[in-house]
């Protein structure tokens, strides 16, 4: 079986697309060393679920100026110099200025954080890079995803009491020195969804393709008033999904697979982290521990 300390899961994004806005800070950390963050978010006109639409997609990076040793990190200087070589549509005095950019080594990770509207921890998925280059004319626009790792849960989708047809799929990724994320995927297709009803089970490692679908709409409408004119209302709409669009027959072979009970302790570091957040809630005596599924 696989070692979860050595052995990471494929985990590689791949995204083509229009540079929308590039944010970039360099800053100094609380001990006073220096570091750099930025978000470059990335307009995609790709298909999903049979139909065009425009994703905007937001990439993280991130990288400290020196290594542990004292010399410099090309990562921060590659960060660095995107400010230069790069032009957003925010940016651009036309469209057409914009630079056309690809990234081929992100990796989705699992993103925590402390709702302050409810004080509950939530997760979801975000995408990291420290690379990014110019994209060729001719490279058609994509946001992919290639993963390998661990089924957690699979569980059909319920909207307003009703099976949507999708099924939700806990994945649990394995990244450096084992350390675990859990992140959501989703199947839609029927295809996929009969496949993986038959042949996927929890506890089974398995290989899948994916596209990314971040997509925003603002919905318009007018209510009607007793008299005057009618009000207009608007509300956005977002989805942030990753949807399955292919997978293994079924669970890999015993060599290739990741032992469970490896995946169990993982899990439970993993669950310690979201305790920390937790703990940073104003103490009262409805502070109970959350589990986020595990």
């Amino acid at each position: 079986m696989l070692n979860i300390a050595n052995t990471q899961s494929t985990n590689n994004v791949i995204i083509v697309g229009t540079l929308n806005e590039l944010n970039i800070e360099e800053k100094v950390s609380g001990e006073g060393k220096e570091y750099i963050s930025g978000v470059a978010s990335i307009r995609v006109d790709q298909e999903v679920g049979g139909k065009k639409v425009e994703n905007v997609i937001p990439v993280r990076m991130f990288s400290m100026k020196y290594k542990k040793d004292g010399s410099s990190n090309a990562i921060y200087e590659s960060i660095s110099k995107m400010k230069d070589n790069f032009i957003s549509l925010s940016a651009a005095e036309t469209p057409a200025q914009a630079s056309k950019v690809l990234i081929s080594g992100g990796q989705l990770q699992e993103n925590m954080w402390l709702d302050k509207s409810t004080n509950q921890p939530k997760t979801s998925f975000q995408i990291s890079t420290n690379f990014m280059k110019a994209a060729k004319s001719e490279d058609e626009e994509r946001a992919t995803f290639e993963l390998s790792g661990v089924i957690g849960d699979i569980k059909d989708e319920m909207k307003n009491d009703e099976e949507t047809g999708r099924l939700l799929i806990k994945f649990i990724v394995v990244g450096y020195q084992g350390k675990v994320d859990v992140i959501q995927l989703i199947a839609e297709n029927p295809t996929a969804v009969n496949h993986i009803r038959n042949n996927w089970e929890k506890g089974d490692t398995v290989t899948l393709t994916g596209v990314i679908n971040m997509t925003y709409t603002v919905k318009t409408w007018t209510e009607e008033q007793g008299f005057g004119e009618p009000i207009k209302r608007q509300r956005t709409e977002s989805r942030r999904e990753l949807i399955i669009t292919g997978g293994s027959p079924s669970g890999l072979d015993e060599e290739y697979s990741y032992d469970m009970d490896a995946i169990k302790i993982a899990l439970d570091d993993r669950q310690g982290r979201i305790n920390k957040l937790s703990e940073k809630k104003p103490a009262t005596p409805a502070n109970k521990t959350i589990n986020l599924g595990f």
